[in-house]
């Protein structure tokens, strides 16, 4: 047995254990003052994957990566604890053989979809000036990222791509965090541990297709916006009947995958992308804040958006600073809205928790939830700041609530709109 398998065998056991017996605690970290701080390392579904550093972030305690399951220890810079937990196993398989893929490439830059005059499919608009996406094809919803929608089947949910599809070396194992339903990706801004492993044995299939092995293929939606030395190549590629296709669309790329019979599903969700000022909830797919620390409304309201009849509905919308826009969103009505407006109010009025000795000053805010609260048809504007170690709460313009479980769980309670990382004390009350 070689070093590196000794080390790998080592590693994973740590893994296993830390699982079962993790108790946070503080981090002694050699001189307050030094910098570290993960790379934002985005999954892409051709199988490159990239890197770029963000501004080095001080960091002087643990963080916890969102986990609605147990979660493993993976402990890096400045102590982050990744969540690679499988969410199942699936005892189907099918074999995969070489197929040689279509490549729609001229040598010139693609055109954005809103350059190529096409007609707009059913369900959508192409009207100018109108705000809404209207109502979606049968048996068809809108899916919204960054400023992105297009309509995918009604079933398909929202979930989580793999971290690292190329650590997973058959399915079950404690990498295969692939889903297993047909999904839109959740854009995420989760640090990834820096694994060196690539068990792609059986990856005989175009290297477009990614590096997920064949058994796990589900059809999805990924939305990817170019960074640094991004490169994305579009066209569409064949292998064993399923199609994937990548197109541009304005800034963004949607890549888009299909089993074997569903061309077309791909080409119905091809034709529906465009880009959109606000989503179906109400949304608005550009950050109001392209950057805010501390997060709060940028005016003060005549009155707080806390108060008043029963809402209609509330729009959960998720934002990440770094690319000012939308990241995911979801609606809730009826009692559930009630019931979240309730426990914003009677939570204490201060920010809080928080833990100021745990982080230097000027760590920058990743991600931000802003809730909308619609009565008859009017929004009014609740921050959410998660956050760093200060300012946490919920901000309404004149007041703020402290972050208690019956307030933040039922924000953070479904995908697309989720926690990758928050500090211990946080994490304590907003995730299940």
């Amino acid at each position: 047995m070689s070093d590196f398998e000794r080390e790998e065998r080592a590693f994973r056991a740590a893994l296993a254990r830390a699982a079962d017996g993790f108790e946070p605690r503080e981090l002694a970290i050699p001189g307050a003052a030094e910098e570290s701080g993960p790379a934002d390392v985005s999954d892409t579904s051709d199988g490159q994957e990239t890197a770029e550093e963000k501004a080095p972030a001080r960091r002087k305690a643990p963080w916890i990566l969102a986990a609605a399951a147990a979660v493993l220890a993976v402990v890096g810079l400045g102590g982050v604890i990744a969540n690679l937990q499988p969410t199942g196993s699936s005892d189907e398989s099918t074999a995969a053989s070489d197929n040689a893929g279509v490549e729609d490439s001229s040598g010139e830059a693609p055109k954005a979809l809103s350059e190529q005059n096409e007609a707009a499919p059913e369900g959508t608009y192409d009207q100018r000036g109108r705000d809404d996406l209207g109502a979606p094809a049968e048996g068809k919803r809108w899916a919204v990222r960054y400023d992105i929608a297009f309509q995918v089947p009604a079933e398909w949910a929202d979930a989580t791509a793999p971290a690292l599809p190329e650590c997973i070396a058959e399915p079950g194992d404690q990498w295969d965090t692939v889903p297993r339903t047909p999904y839109v990706a959740n854009i995420t801004n989760r640090p990834v541990p820096a694994i060196a492993c690539n068990e792609t044995r059986d990856r005989d299939f175009p290297a477009e297709f990614g590096k997920v092995p064949f058994a796990l293929w589900q059809p999805y939606v990924l939305i990817q916006k170019r960074e640094k030395d991004d490169t994305f190549e579009t066209g569409s590629w064949e292998h064993e009947g399923w199609l994937l296709t990548r197109v541009q669309v304005e800034d963004a790329y949607a890549t888009i995958l299909t089993g074997p019979g569903d061309d077309d599903v791909n080409g119905d969700i091809k034709a529906s992308l465009q880009t959109t000022p606000e989503d179906p909830f109400g949304c608005e797919t550009a950050s109001p804040l392209a950057e805010g620390d501390p997060v709060r409304p940028p005016t003060e309201p005549t009155s707080s958006p806390l108060e008043g009849d029963a809402p209609d509905s509330i729009a959960i919308c998720e934002y990440e600073p770094s690319s000012a826009s939308l990241t995911g969103s979801r609606e809730i009505t009826g009692a559930d809205a009630s019931g979240l407006v309730e426990a914003i109010r009677d939570a204490p009025a201060r920010s809080g928790p928080n833990s100021p000795q745990n982080c230097a000053k000027g760590q920058p805010v990743t991600a931000y939830v802003i809730l909308r609260i619609f009565r008859d048809g009017k929004p009014g504007d609740v921050y959410v700041n998660y956050e760093n170690c200060t300012d946490h709460g919920f901000y309404d313009g004149i007041t703020v609530h402290e972050l208690t479980s019956p307030a933040c769980r039922p924000v953070f309670a479904d995908d697309p709109v989720t926690i990758y990382s928050a500090k211990y004390d946080v994490a304590k009350v907003c995730l299940s």
